[in-house]
């Protein structure tokens, strides 16, 4: 399935106003592009952004001509992309941006383009340049924003962008399209708790690493099982030096919350996730007493991996809260 044939019959709304103001040409020199983590933006922008140039448009991009491939393969001389989760966006990224469309355009469509995506990591004064940025727009020169946090924006960066928010599947409906890309139905539980959309979970789950990280999880929880001190000590000798970067850091801590929303689930009687786990959820949701505030904790971690802290400090502070708390 291409991503237009995506967007059409999964993103209806956000392909038909889209496709609207093309039509019209009514185009917003900015649009901001939110959904769940996990939801396509960064591919949704690339998208649209194409739409606008290519010459064989319906009016969405036919992702087949000439112009079309050339953008997919980073050869659009008029376009930028800021990538947030790759690394922060600083002042002088915002300052950079400014200086290369003061030039000329150079592609046959004098449209100039550029995407910042996951835009909630930067930092003020990023956030503040690129306000003003937004405020003097220059003729035929549009912005794709993305964003999975819109509460870490500026107010006034929200009421200068046109929105278009990517809605997640149903729970079920999602869970049986990835089984039937080949995701184990463990797998496809887990993940269509993390993200969004039926791509992203079929590359994810079909990694190495996302395997690897799996089971660091599940193994630091039979440590646990067995002793708290032992589960901070697999942690320090098996793992931290496998969690290194955000990314594995994020994708471990968003397993290991899935893993104690269950085992509160069962303290509460409620259904859990991860069915394949159930005998060691049942183990520690009798072995451990503050399971919703370690839950908490975790979630509370999660948020400080996207700043400049340290990743095994982090990690290994949830294991020492385990251990208070546990005594």
């Amino acid at each position: 399935m291409s991503f237009k044939e995506y967007l059409k019959n999964n993103q209806r709304i956000v392909y038909n106003t889209f496709a609207s103001s093309i039509k019209a040409n009514r185009l917003s020199h900015a649009y901001l592009i939110k959904g769940n983590e996990g939801a396509p933006l960064l591919e949704t922008a690339l998208f649209l952004a194409k739409s606008l140039i290519c010459p064989h448009a319906d009016p969405l991009a036919c992702e087949e001509c000439l112009t079309c491939i050339r953008f997919d393969e980073g050869n659009y001389a008029d376009f930028k992309l800021l990538n947030g989760q790759e690394k922060n966006i600083k002042v002088s990224d915002i300052e950079e941006l400014q200086a290369f469309f003061q030039n000329t355009p150079s592609e046959k469509s004098k449209k100039m383009i550029y995407i910042i995506h996951a835009l909630e990591n930067s930092n003020k004064e990023s956030l503040n340049a690129l306000l003003k940025f937004l405020e003097e727009p220059q003729e035929n020169v549009y912005a794709f924003i993305t964003t999975y946090n819109e509460e870490k924006l500026l107010p006034t960066i929200l009421s200068r962008t046109q929105h278009l928010k990517l809605l997640p599947l149903k729970k079920g409906e999602l869970i049986q399209k990835v089984e039937n890309e080949g995701i184990s139905k463990d797998d496809a539980e887990i993940l269509s708790n993390l993200y969004g959309n039926v791509e992203t979970i079929v590359s994810i789950g079909s990694s190495k690493t996302y395997i690897e990280i799996k089971n660091l999880v599940f193994d630091t929880l039979d440590a646990l099982q067995k002793d708290t001190k032992e589960a901070l000590f697999f942690l320090e000798n098996n793992a931290l030096n496998k969690l290194k970067d955000k990314v594995n850091a994020r994708l471990y801590l968003d397993i290991l919350s899935c893993a104690f929303k269950d085992i509160l689930n069962i303290q509460l009687n409620l259904p859990i996730i991860i069915e394949s786990q159930k005998y060691l959820f049942d183990s520690l949701a009798k072995k451990l007493k503050n399971v919703d505030s370690i839950y908490k904790e975790i979630m509370l971690t999660r948020g400080k991996i996207e700043l400049n802290v340290n990743i095994a400090l982090l990690l290994e502070h949830i294991f020492i809260y385990i251990y208070e708390g546990e005594k």
